[in-house]
């Protein structure tokens, strides 16, 4: 089993924890979707720690996945990519790599300034990071819509990019991120 990602593939981990970001990142936005429907206090609590946890959980995934990112070579593209596009999609994966990192900080730094922990499930909390801070929370939540519009174009130019390798161009890209071997 390959544990780190070399010119020729990517690894196993690298491909799971890429489709659990996935899932875990999708699954936030529901719970996002949920709360903002009519939904009594009690249960916007619940779904509000659940989506800390998975928060947490996605930051510390995030953290390794950066570093692997920046610390491992990236597999050569499938088939005879533009460079254009191979620079424009190293540089998105990139960036939304360290933006998994980044929202997170903002998020806790956000809630720190507004003088809130953030509750888990189970009666666990993260403590906040600072005293509280009006001005401090207003910078943070500017800086972190910036980041997060940023994100979502960067995270629609990837699913662009991957619906493009998979029925435009026809190549195994997607197949290589299901974990299937393919050639070059």
């Amino acid at each position: 089993m390959q544990l780190r990602d070399n010119g020729l593939g990517f690894s196993l981990i690298t491909i799971a924890l890429h489709w659990l970001v996935a899932a875990l990142l999708f699954s936030m936005i529901g719970l996002s979707i949920a709360m903002s429907l009519e939904v009594s206090e009690v249960q916007r609590m619940d779904l509000e720690r659940l989506q800390n946890l998975l928060g947490t959980v996605l930051f510390l995934v995030s953290l390794y996945r950066f570093w692997a990112r920046i610390s491992s070579y990236h597999p050569l593209p499938v088939g005879t990519p533009n460079p254009i596009e191979v620079i424009v999609s190293r540089s998105v994966a990139v960036a939304l790599a360290l933006a998994m990192v980044l929202l997170p900080i903002a998020v806790w730094l956000s809630r720190s300034a507004a003088g809130q922990v953030i509750a888990l499930p189970g009666g666990f909390a993260i403590p906040a990071l600072m005293d509280p801070n009006a001005q401090v929370q207003r910078v943070v939540d500017v800086l972190f819509n910036i980041g997060a519009t940023a994100f979502l174009a960067g995270l629609a130019l990837h699913m662009f990019g991957a619906c493009k390798n998979h029925f435009v161009l026809k190549n195994n890209a997607l197949k290589r991120m299901l974990g299937k071997h393919v050639e070059l």
